[in-house]
């Protein structure tokens, strides 16, 4: 759940597209409405907070305009975040959990960044179709994240999804800071990563971050 609403998804590694096996996917995306409804929204610095405003009212347009796209282009709102009721703060930049159910890779929600709590859930028959997608759906190559409990999977997911931040059974694949940011496609600008890839010239690593 933090890896996608943490900082109310507006971290540049926060996950955005929820991609599910057939066979787990409609227990999946009940229990995640479930927990996504029940994240309180309110002011970022109360400790009984666990989700507070996006940073601007523009940002708040923006994160409504997608969500509206997402709708005209057939997504279907399993959880509907765009009228949020927060009584102490009635002018803030709120924007309630928000997530789309059997979402199809060509939709604009899915290949753009929205940067906010949005969701898009995909249903898939294969490890090779999720990476696939992945690889192909979108210009963005930020981080791509596996929850498995194969070592097999794991292997064959971090060697070919295009992403430059891989995680395994971590939903945030942040990288210590000893180790290179690896943004890859539109996610990266610039000849160099951050952090240490100045002495590394010109090296396209990826970065794998894995929990066991």
């Amino acid at each position: 759940m933090a890896s996608f609403f943490g900082n109310t998804g507006q971290r540049c590694l926060s996950g955005a597209n929820l991609v599910a096996m057939s066979s787990i996917y409609e227990k999946l995306k009940e229990s995640f409405a479930e927990a996504a409804s029940k994240i309180r929204l309110g002011y970022g610095l109360d400790e009984s907070v666990e989700m507070g405003p996006v940073v601007s009212k523009r940002a708040k347009e923006r994160i409504l305009s997608y969500i509206d796209r997402g709708v005209e282009e057939g997504g279907k709102l399993s959880l509907d975040g765009r009228d949020p009721k927060v009584p102490d703060y009635p002018d803030g930049y709120f924007i309630g959990c928000t997530i789309f159910d059997d979402v199809t890779p060509d939709m604009t929600i899915v290949r753009d960044e929205i940067f906010g709590p949005v969701v898009s859930m995909i249903r898939v028959d294969s490890l090779q179709e999720a990476v696939e997608m992945i690889n192909t759906s979108t210009n963005y190559g930020n981080a791509a994240c596996l929850f498995t409990r194969s070592g097999k999977a794991a292997r064959e997911f971090r060697r070919k999804v295009n992403a430059g931040n891989v995680g395994i059974n971590v939903g945030i694949a942040a990288p210590m800071a000893f180790f290179p940011f690896g943004g890859r496609r539109e996610s990266f600008f610039g000849v160099l990563h951050g952090q240490i890839d100045c002495v590394d010239f010109f090296m396209d690593k990826k970065i794998v971050i894995e929990r066991w």
